[in-house]
């Protein structure tokens, strides 16, 4: 038997959690480039400030859908593949952590694995830590044999995905010339600088989805940090030049993201969006939901997992 294991962000489900969630994710070299004592000295200061606003946005939202729609994947994706492969999920920030299921997949007798990180662009800060974990975990089980599939924004299923979500969206809201904005979570420059591929591999993803469905479409960023300088533009600022150049309907693609969460429901939905209705010259401005376990994204992940 062959184990899968998808691996998200994760999530917490309580104000408690909300605190553990942001001091795991900012002990995170990948997320803090600093020493372990400046590091975890920062994670607690952070998570300590933060973690009660976090919680009101996800209160907001109706809390965390990360969890539910990653289990529903996975048991998508079990149904759809052999009765020889084992689906399994792990969050990088939140339990189960990749350590507890790959040690679950060992005590099973499974040694050989497929992770596939549910980031479909890679960059410094989510897959490669993914793959920081992984690697923290073979060096003490060297039995265990991963295969690791790094992105798959190119994969001719993750661009059909979003092409059907998207021709899908602009009939159901009557859109005649409607104008695609991809929006990425944005990244620090600086891991740009260091080689990180990630604004690369997004410009690719818009312009493979754009090219397939022949619509006009730019590219920006959404939920950066106040502190130090994030990859741009932001889409806000790109919206307002969209509405001076005439364009009159929006639609928002976040096309880094496979599953709802707190950048899209709150972030997009009650901040973005808006802001984007109250601009002169639009008259439509909408983001293209993202469906739990869709039939056409389960294919990719098991088209992936088989070869």
């Amino acid at each position: 038997m062959t184990g899968v294991l998808l691996v998200n962000m994760g999530g917490a489900r309580t104000e408690k959690e909300m605190k553990s969630f942001l001091s795991r994710m900012f002990k995170d070299p990948r997320i803090l480039p600093f020493g372990r004592t400046i590091r975890n000295l920062l994670s607690f200061i952070i998570s300590s400030s933060r973690y009660k606003k976090s919680w009101k946005k996800y209160q907001l939202i109706g809390g965390t859908p990360i969890i539910d729609a990653t289990r529903k994947t996975v048991q998508s994706l079990q149904a759809a593949l052999e009765s020889d492969y084992m689906v399994k999920m792990a969050f990088s920030y939140s339990s189960p952590t990749i350590e507890d299921s790959l040690l679950y997949f060992k005590d099973e007798g499974i040694n050989e694995i497929t992770v596939i990180p549910l980031y479909p662009q890679s960059s410094f800060s989510t897959s490669s830590s993914v793959m920081d974990d992984i690697q923290r975990v073979m060096n003490k089980e060297e039995t265990l044999e991963i295969r690791f599939e790094k992105s798959f924004y190119q994969h001719d299923g993750f661009v059909a995905f979003w092409a059907n979500l998207i021709t899908s969206h602009i009939q159901l809201h009557h859109l005649k010339h409607p104008f695609l904005l991809f929006s990425a979570h944005s990244i620090p420059e600086y891991l740009v600088r260091n080689g990180d591929t990630y604004p690369r591999e997004i410009r690719e993803s818009g312009m493979l989805i754009s090219r397939k469905l022949g619509l006009d479409y730019e590219v920006a960023y959404q939920s950066g940090m106040r502190s130090g300088k994030w990859v741009g533009p932001d889409v806000n600022t790109c919206m307002k030049n969209l509405a001076k150049a005439g364009k009159k309907e929006i639609v928002i693609i976040p096309i880094s993201f496979v599953n709802e969460n707190l950048e899209t429901l709150y972030d997009l939905d009650k901040v973005i969006v808006p802001f984007g209705k109250t601009e002169p010259g639009f008259v439509n401005v909408s983001r293209v939901l993202i469906p739990e376990a869709d039939k056409t994204f389960i294919r990719l992940l098991a088209d992936i997992v088989r070869k």
